[in-house]
């Protein structure tokens, strides 16, 4: 995948100190803590360096790209220098949050805040399905890619919304509404198999992100020691943007990675899930 394209931001405090932006093309590394190995690590640069040179002494620094992360090497004696960083344009940043679309394209994302930011892999038309509690007549504008949909909390939970044009290797943020404790993204056409597991028992949704009906089997294999109520389904008719569940009652014992696995043309995919009995 090609180097991802950030936001406009800011970074947060590290464990070595914090980074701030002097200027708009000009970065500062304050070490309040010097890393064991000296090299300091501030993950999530999207915009290229130019030279990284000590503030004071204007003496250039070792430093190299991993990933989307900046690592400086700092002298190995004396008090760690405050770094600069002259930048290649103006400073965006990947978000410690941002998740990169798995290999069928796809999203399954637990929000910590009310945004969650994004990454694909390759342009694609995608739908978001959105999973928890929202009052059925309120309002919200869904934002994505440069697209916006209107819905009602009752059409928020209970269908797909879009399609909304993701591009590639470009951090895309999504306003998470209040109320949601998981969201599914996939690419329009996706038949997608997903588990949500509850107090007492687990259920394993199949949700149509195409814009044909369809059908199929799921089964959901599980580890040695454990044991399901029910673990084969099959579905006819499953309109597009709509979702159909099954519960079972898991028994077992520790934690343990559940795929479903599902049978429903070539677009079918699976989410996978852990499990902590």
């Amino acid at each position: 995948m090609a180097l991802i394209q950030g936001i406009p931001g800011e970074f947060e405090p590290q464990p070595w100190g914090e980074a701030i932006l002097r200027s708009r093309e000009l970065l500062l590394l304050r070490i309040a803590r010097r890393p064991p190995d000296h090299e300091v690590r501030l993950p999530g640069l999207a915009t290229t360096p130019r030279h990284v040179v000590e503030d004071d002494t204007g003496k250039a620094l070792t430093w190299r790209r991993d990933g989307d992360d900046l690592v400086v090497r700092l002298p190995e004696t004396g008090e760690p220098p405050t770094v600069r960083v002259a930048l290649a344009g103006k400073l965006r940043i990947v978000p410690p949050d941002t998740v990169t679309a798995n290999a069928d394209g796809v999203w399954d994302l637990t929000p910590t805040g009310t945004t969650a930011h994004m990454v694909a892999r390759r342009a694609a038309d995608v739908a978001v399905r959105f999973v928890g509690l929202v009052e059925p007549d309120s309002r919200h504008q869904i934002r994505l890619a440069g697209r916006r949909y209107g819905v009602t909390g009752h059409e928020l939970t209970r269908t797909t919304i879009g399609p909304f044009p993701m591009p590639e290797s470009r951090v895309v943020p999504l306003a998470v509404p209040a109320g949601v404790r998981r969201v599914l993204v996939a690419p329009v056409g996706t038949v997608l198999a997903s588990i949500h597991p509850g107090r007492a028992e687990l259920s394993v949704v199949v949700t149509n992100f195409g814009r044909t009906t369809v059908r199929g089997e799921v089964e959901l294999p599980l580890p040695p020691g454990w044991s399901a109520a029910a673990r084969t389904w099959s579905f006819d008719g499953l309109e597009p943007g709509r979702s159909i569940v099954w519960f079972t009652r898991i028994t077992g014992a520790g934690s343990a990675e559940l795929r479903a696995r599902l049978d429903a043309g070539r677009r079918s995919a699976s989410s996978p899930y852990v499990v902590h009995l």
